[in-house]
């Protein structure tokens, strides 16, 4: 009987080994698919003319590809306001609209886009007016912002396709659930005809800031995706019937979420505290032919009312665009400010010497 008992103990033994080394073999191998290695080349470095920067004295956080054609809009988060045109050289084209209250002026331009090679839309959000600047001939048509009706553009940027704008959204007087749409559809006189998208379920019964949905278009297929200020997911609708098509699932390993921001009131002193914690906000979703890319910036326990872009942490998280599937994040070496037609980012390499460099991200696998 003992010796069965020891043969027992010993078959046991084996078999805890055994289990043992599958599981680490299994943690090898998915830790392997995790290791693969997301690479970053330059394709394009320009240095903003003089005759640029005098024209942007506080640079945004936005700018936009002309999708017709080798140009980039860029406007200032204070001070002088327009929109500043310029070749991939960083030449200075034109400047579009000046400060005032007249047809052709605007107060505000931190929302803004491109039609095509004539044609630049911004929305003046102090006068509740989107303006359509036309290059060629200096009309400028003027079309109603509806933020009475409860509708407010909260994307940056404002995007053509297919005789429509898309723009981020956020209905006033809806909760920020799943069921609340994010996007907002105009027809070329901006009248609202239709909104698609959903709130990302993290925020579901909860009071936040930073909903604000950004947001990445796919013309050619019809497809759009979104993100949300403090949540790591990007999700995916189709622009057609607005279904839900997908979502990424994993949290990219250097996002924080605050949970401040989940019980976050609204005193200026709270806020100050908020804003200095170390934290992750979502800032771009963008892709190119395979890849889909979020991202994100880390604060770390500074508050600053004027924000040097660069100061802070930059990441871009990657994931396969076809099955959504994390492959895996890289630090960057400057502020992403948005991206090219070509699926190439727009990163701030130099704040003080406006130098900017075209750069790609690709996925090399692992070994």
């Amino acid at each position: 009987m003992l010796s069965i008992k020891l043969y027992k103990i010993k078959n046991t033994s084996c078999l805890k080994s055994a289990f043992y080394l599958l599981f680490l073999l299994v943690l090898a191998c998915d830790t392997k698919k995790e290791n693969n290695i997301i690479q970053v080349k330059g394709v394009h470095e320009f240095t903003l003319s003089d005759e640029t920067q005098e024209h942007l004295v506080s640079i945004y956080t936005q700018v936009v590809d002309n999708p017709v054609r080798d140009e980039l809009l860029f406007t200032n988060h204070r001070s002088e306001v327009g929109v500043v045109i310029t070749d991939y050289e960083g030449n200075f084209i034109e400047k579009v609209g000046k400060k005032g209250r007249g047809p052709k002026e605007i107060e505000s331009s931190r929302n803004f886009g491109a039609k095509n090679e004539k044609k630049v839309v911004i929305l003046d959000k102090a006068q509740s007016i989107f303006k359509e600047y036309n290059r060629e001939s200096g009309e400028v048509e003027l079309f109603t912002y509806p933020v009475k009706d409860g509708i407010s553009i909260t994307s940056r940027n404002l995007t053509f396709c297919s005789e429509k704008w898309f723009a981020g959204l956020n209905l006033l007087t809806k909760p920020a659930l799943t069921t609340a749409p994010t996007i907002a559809v105009f027809d070329t006189s901006f009248v609202l005809v239709d909104t698609l998208g959903g709130y990302d379920p993290f925020f579901a019964g909860r009071k936040d800031i930073l909903q604000e949905t950004t947001y990445d278009l796919n013309c050619e297929e019809s497809v759009i995706y979104t993100a949300q200020g403090k949540t790591p997911n990007i999700q995916v609708f189709s622009v057609e019937t607005g279904k839900k098509l997908g979502s990424t699932s994993k949290k990219p390993s250097s996002f924080n979420i605050s949970d401040t921001f989940i019980q976050m009131v609204s005193s200026p002193q709270e806020m100050t505290k908020f804003l200095s914690e170390e934290q992750s906000i979502s800032l771009h979703v963008a892709h190119n032919d395979n890849l889909l890319f979020l991202i994100f910036r880390n604060d770390h326990g500074v508050y600053k009312r004027i924000r040097v872009l660069n100061e802070s942490e930059h990441f871009v998280a990657v994931y396969d665009r076809k099955n959504l599937k994390y492959i895996g994040e890289t630090k960057l070496d400057g502020a992403i400010l948005g991206s090219t037609k070509n699926g190439y980012l727009i990163m701030l390499k130099d704040e003080n010497e406006m130098k900017f460099e075209l750069i790609d991200v690709s996925v090399k696998p692992s070994k």
